[in-house]
């Protein structure tokens, strides 16, 4: 399971990739460290509740709390605003969680007739395709739900002082 870390960076510049009811997705996050070293993250799930209280404002110093979901992805579960208190939304989360049960779904459903059209066309090549797409299935269905549910952050927010009511 991914840990919970903390890190305190200054937004330079993103994109928006996609924005939904529950959530954004940006790409290629500029970011700046304490030491003033850039660095990026290629793609960033921030909850709606933290984009609108200003976990994306840029030009200032914010204390995130994030998850690594892969090696190149991560989820903003917390920040710490201005005055020092610390902004999240469990329930925002976990409805975040129970939409990538949805997506594993259709990923494990759907790469096996995918896989069948695309060995069809390259000659049994295509078949690749359908233990990757039961992969990403099986990581949507039960790695993601068990490192977003409530007791697992709840432990994870107790460990950096964060008292969750």
């Amino acid at each position: 399971m991914a840990d919970l870390e903390k890190l305190t960076v200054t937004i330079k510049n993103y994109h928006v990739h996609a924005q939904g009811d529950l959530d954004a997705l940006y790409s290629r996050v500029r970011l700046e460290d304490a030491n003033g070293e850039t660095f990026y993250f290629k793609q960033v799930v921030v909850p709606k509740y933290l984009k609108i209280h200003g976990a994306m404002a840029t030009e200032t110093p914010r204390t995130w709390y994030f998850k690594r979901i892969s090696k190149k992805t991560i989820v903003v579960l917390a920040f710490e605003n201005k005055a020092g208190k610390v902004e999240y939304d469990l329930d925002d989360i976990r409805l975040i969680a129970r939409s990538t049960i949805f997506k594993g779904v259709v990923f494990s459903l759907g790469s096996i007739p995918a896989a069948i059209i695309a060995a069809t066309a390259t000659f049994g090549l295509g078949l690749v395709i359908m233990p990757m797409g039961l992969w990403y299935g099986y990581r949507n269905i039960f790695k993601l739900p068990a490192m977003l549910s409530r007791k697992t952050l709840l432990s994870d927010f107790a460990k950096h002082g964060i008292i969750v009511r």
